[in-house]
């Protein structure tokens, strides 16, 4: 409820300033400078076209370049036990199965060391990997998880046959079921890890940053070449200067991580847990903020160069520090962890996060939500109100 009425509030303000802007005289303005964004845009591509490859190749090479799923050599004793084993991991979605035979799992083992292999057996089972990680233990516990149900239920069929088997599933359905609701409270509590989605989101984050600030940049560059003040001198006001610049920088940081979003999702294939349009909606609030932040950095600064430096050291600083690298649930650091409250990209990986690995609703990231458009409204109104007092000196001084 509180999240619809904050989507109907934006929505409104949106279209109340949308509507100020482009009617009449003021319309012709934001075309007139979003086509000379677009312009210049069109002459240097490079940034926007840079930026979502790397994203891209980044986050593919590093989530192991297969969805969401893990890639999973299987080989079996051609027991009865084993292939039932098989079959079931089979039909489960986070793993892509090849079957060999022993003597080829134990060849591609030794020649490729970052494959994970399986050893299916009567009684027993064999992980292969070159590493103990949490995948792997991960992987584990499932299996032998699997291998215990299926012995219980040979056991159960041995003394009361199939229909007493039937009875007992469907008892416990029934039990799992019931727990399933008793805990779900708790499930915001355990850390889940996809690897496909962390480093998505990771660089799809960090990326945009620079994609975004450079856009702003322009902002400075007419300030400083003058262009601002003979368009204010043509009776056009600050707002409809700020909000075509700022407009045009939005919409292209949006572009450049929905190309990235859809890319992953239909032709990559990754798994976002049926999140897909609510990490639209969350990506959308974030390029707000990096708006805002990249307007901040601009009002401090006095060129262009100094403005990208900042950019640079602060967009590697906020990734690690939320999360975008590496998952905070394994960070040790407290002064570390005390940090993540100032990056952008905290708000933004915790969102996307909890919206797809977790399952929660919209409503159940408000907060981060609330955060996002909080500070971007404050550093918006920080911002512009710097940049006008740095001009109003400037005049004055000539």
């Amino acid at each position: 409820m509180v999240t619809s009425a904050c989507f109907i509030c934006l929505a409104w303000s949106l279209r109340v300033a949308c509507h100020y802007f482009i009617s009449k005289k003021r319309g012709d303005v934001m075309k007139g400078i979003w086509l000379a964004r677009l312009q210049n845009l069109k002459r240097k591509p490079l940034v926007l076209i840079s930026m979502t490859v790397m994203t891209v190749i980044f986050a593919y090479v590093l989530s192991g370049g297969v969805g969401s799923s893990l890639t999973l050599l299987v080989a079996t004793d051609d027991s009865d036990m084993s292939n039932r084993v098989l079959e079931i991991l089979e039909k489960e979605d986070g793993y892509t199965i090849t079957v060999l035979t022993e003597a080829e799992l134990q060849k591609v083992m030794k020649d490729k060391r970052d494959k994970t292999g399986l050893l299916l057996r009567e009684k027993t089972f064999s992980v292969l990997a070159d590493t103990e990680s949490d995948i792997v233990r991960m992987l584990s516990l499932e299996i032998e998880t699997i291998y215990n149900e299926l012995a219980f239920q040979d056991q159960v069929i041995a003394l009361g046959g199939e229909s007493k088997w039937d009875e007992v599933e469907k008892g416990l359905v029934e039990a799992q079921s019931f727990q399933v609701n008793k805990s779900s409270m708790d499930e915001s509590q355990v850390f889940r890890y996809d690897g496909a989605l962390q480093s998505l989101f990771g660089f799809m984050l960090y990326f945009v940053f620079y994609t975004i600030s450079i856009n702003v940049q322009f902002i400075l560059e007419d300030k400083r070449s003058g262009v601002w003040n003979r368009l204010k001198l043509a009776s056009i006001s600050r707002f409809q200067l700020y909000f075509g610049h700022l407009s045009f920088s939005y919409v292209i940081g949006l572009i450049q991580m929905l190309l990235v979003i859809l890319v992953f999702r239909f032709l990559i294939g990754t798994n976002m847990y049926e999140g897909f349009w609510k990490v639209v909606i969350i990506c959308s609030f974030y390029v707000l903020l990096v708006l805002a932040f990249s307007l901040f950095v601009i009002s401090l600064v006095k060129t262009v160069s100094q403005s990208s430096v900042i950019i640079s050291l602060l967009a590697v600083a906020f990734a690690m520090i939320g999360g975008a690298y590496w998952p905070l649930e394994i960070v040790q650091s407290e002064g570390l962890l005390a940090m993540k409250w100032i990056s952008p990209v905290f708000y933004g990986m915790e969102a996307l996060k909890r919206v797809t690995i977790y399952g929660e609703t919209l409503g159940g990231v408000i907060t981060y939500i609330s955060m996002m458009i909080l500070l971007a409204t404050l550093l918006i109104v920080i911002g512009i109100t710097l940049l006008e007092k740095r001009t109003e000196r400037y005049h004055s001084s000539e």
